[in-house]
């Protein structure tokens, strides 16, 4: 059964970076299939226009997908049906939008994952984009949490102690680091996850991930039988006696 967005009680988190290449469908992805992987109902709404998250949710059984363009006129919370049995919906924003569009998106959330590359120039572009994140009516407004995850890490640690002092500067926590491995470009072209063949791939990453985003992974209980009454039969008359004997 569908439900209208704002009435789903799933946990709805927003995966955001405003610059490209930074990992964000990939990290989109792979959170959907730690989940899905586990049985946990799990949608992906993708607003990237290159539809990159689409395309592997629809190719996966254990996904239900849904596209939309932010530059339709109708507005996100009244187009947008989610199952009601879901439990972790996962938005992949594009890598371009205006300051009203990232409003939309955070006061749809509860929370905000923000993949960055471990390099200086991704890290400048980090700061001014946070700054306006975090004043943002939206995001003070709805208490929405907000974490960081470090993306494409290679063997060279250099950049990512980089980041990590950056962000030492800030209240909002690292999740982990998530590595380039192989791994998961083979979990989209086979449109499945990557615990599959690589079940402690980046381990304290979903890890810590699974903590902060507290999603509810218990499985669901099958509905009762229904147990048919047995009509009463009517009481029989003096009237009803008769005709059936004469």
């Amino acid at each position: 059964m569908l439900v209208g967005y704002k009435r789903a009680q799933c946990k709805k988190v927003l995966v955001i970076n405003r610059k490209g290449g930074a990992g964000k469908s990939t990290f989109a992805i792979a959170m959907a299939s730690f989940y899905a992987h586990q049985n946990v109902k799990t949608e992906i709404i993708d607003l990237d226009p290159q539809g990159t998250s689409h395309f592997w949710g629809s190719k996966n059984d254990g996904v239900r997908t849904t596209k939309f363009l932010p530059s339709s006129n109708v507005p996100f919370s009244l187009a947008l049906r989610l199952e009601a049995d879901t439990r972790i919906t996962v938005i992949d924003s594009p890598s371009n939008f205006s300051q009203f569009e990232m409003e939309k998106y955070i006061s749809m959330v509860d929370k905000i994952v923000f993949p960055v590359q471990p390099s200086p120039i991704d890290v400048h572009s980090m700061l001014g984009f946070i700054k306006d994140l975090i004043k943002s009516p939206a995001f003070k407004q709805n208490n929405v949490e907000l974490a960081f995850v470090i993306t494409r890490c290679k063997e060279n640690k250099q950049g990512t102690e980089f980041v990590h002092k950056v962000l030492q500067h800030m209240k909002y926590p690292l999740l982990g680091t998530m590595s380039e491995s192989q791994a998961y470009q083979n979990m989209f072209s086979e449109k499945n996850s990557f615990l599959i063949h690589h079940p402690d791939l980046d381990k304290p990453l979903w890890q810590n991930m699974k903590q902060w985003l507290d999603v509810d992974m218990t499985p669901p209980q099958p509905p009762e039988p229904e147990i048919k009454k047995v009509a009463e039969p009517k009481p029989t008359t003096y009237r009803s006696l008769l005709k059936r004997r004469y």
